[in-house]
């Protein structure tokens, strides 16, 4: 089934990453790699490591603080990280309605 899964998130043509509640990057798909900067090492390591400007962090924090206030409505925003704009979408994900984690999907503007 994992298998299955990772193969699935690598056909979307969408950067998918999976952070925990404290920030943690759990996954992130190929084309994330592709388009983002991740890299393998980068799994087990908090996201905020990774990011050049404190702003960055500051709204990860944010998004991830409000989610666990009980927001469940995805943020939506247009980026210009790497020269080429993306458009990105930091959703919860809940279980028992409790949140576990965030997933983020990214796309080109270009792509669309």
């Amino acid at each position: 089934m994992k298998e299955l899964i990772n193969n699935a998130m690598d056909c979307l043509g969408v950067a998918v990453t999976i952070i925990d509640p404290k920030g943690i990057i759990l996954y992130y798909n190929n084309h994330a790699a592709k388009i983002l900067d991740r890299k393998s090492d980068y799994i087990g390591c908090e996201v905020y490591n990774y990011h050049k400007k404190s702003a960055s962090n500051d709204k990860i924090k944010s998004m991830i603080t409000k989610f666990k206030n009980g927001r469940i409505a995805p943020f939506k925003y247009e980026a210009k990280p790497y020269g080429k704009s993306i458009f990105v979408t930091v959703s919860p994900i809940l279980s028992d309605d409790k949140f576990i984690g965030c997933v983020q999907s990214v796309i080109l503007k270009e792509e669309l």
